[in-house]
């Protein structure tokens, strides 16, 4: 075979199906248009897509060419180069993507990045990041609450409602929920927030930044992991929404809540493993009654 070749439909369907001759390979290797071909099936094999029956793939091809009547029609350089670069940029699309872990009520999950950073995610909380070339912008972007372990490196970035923690190997937990609260266990953390000021906050183990109604405050704590990793919510006065709003989160449920006063104050815990207990835990000592029916929990006082 030649070197300066005419390329048919058939030709290329035989090559795609590794059905070449060993003299048809080696010339076909030889051409421009291979080359163009072989640039399109290595940045293919870097896509993570769906899965694809090959063979029944493969097959139907093969029967379309082998229905289609033969003509001479020919496949230019030219626009073997132009299907390449409508690949290519549909290829630059898709790597652009992101990849997004989501928790439902009661589910926790633990994520491994690509730089051996884990993230543990809380319930009804959702944690997205670019699905490819993620190591060289390290950014994430959560919704919810979750804990992070950040590997030693370059700089890593959590994207929030109320704006972006910087960080360089080290531990925080993020809560953006109705509330935003930020906590540094280990390390340093930058909190610049999204303001018209972009005020910036720089916190080492034992500091939090709170934000309520977009009122700010700084305040130390000393405790060594967040209470959600060991199966508990701690409240220390904070209004009865708060409190319904997190038990929201561990089980299936809703709230009337019209004949109460949500704003009173209530100190205590509960535990995230069985839904009547939390409610007795939380409910009875303000002297709040419950009555359940289906997933609606009904108070009164």
């Amino acid at each position: 075979m030649k070197n300066n070749y005419e390329i048919d439909e058939s030709f290329l369907g035989r090559w795609i199906a590794g059905e070449l001759s060993e003299e048809e390979r080696i010339a076909f290797e030889k051409t421009n248009a291979f080359k163009q071909f072989d640039i399109i099936n290595k940045e293919a094999q870097l896509l993570d897509g769906p899965e694809i029956d090959v063979e029944s793939a493969l097959q139907t091809v093969k029967n379309k060419l082998a229905a289609t009547p033969k003509k001479n029609k020919v496949i230019k350089l030219w626009r073997t180069i132009s299907v390449a670069a409508v690949i290519i940029i549909s290829t630059g699309i898709f790597l652009t993507s992101s990849k997004t872990y989501t928790t439902g009520n009661g589910e926790s999950q633990t994520i491994t990045l690509a730089d051996g950073s884990i993230i543990n995610m809380n319930a009804n909380s959702s944690i997205s990041h670019k699905r490819f070339f993620w190591t060289s912008n390290k950014t994430v972007a959560l919704t919810g609450e979750a804990y992070f372990s950040i590997t030693k490196g370059d700089d890593f970035s959590v994207e929030t409602s109320k704006g972006t923690i910087a960080v360089l190997g080290t531990e925080f937990n993020i809560k953006d929920r109705t509330n935003f609260e930020l906590k540094c266990y280990e390390g340093k953390v930058q909190f610049t927030q999204n303001n018209q000021n972009n005020n910036a906050f720089i916190l080492t183990k034992g500091m939090q930044v709170f934000i309520t109604k977009d009122t700010l405050e700084e305040n130390i704590f000393n405790e060594e992991t967040p209470a959600w990793k060991k199966g508990v919510s701690n409240f220390t006065q904070q209004p009865l929404s708060e409190v319904l709003e997190e038990l929201s989160l561990y089980f299936n449920i809703t709230f009337d809540a019209t004949k109460v006063d949500t704003n009173r104050l209530f100190s205590g815990s509960f535990y995230h493993t069985e839904l009547n207990s939390a409610l007795k835990a939380t409910l009875v000592p303000m002297g709040i009654t419950f009555k359940q029916e289906g997933e609606k929990i009904i108070l009164s006082e």
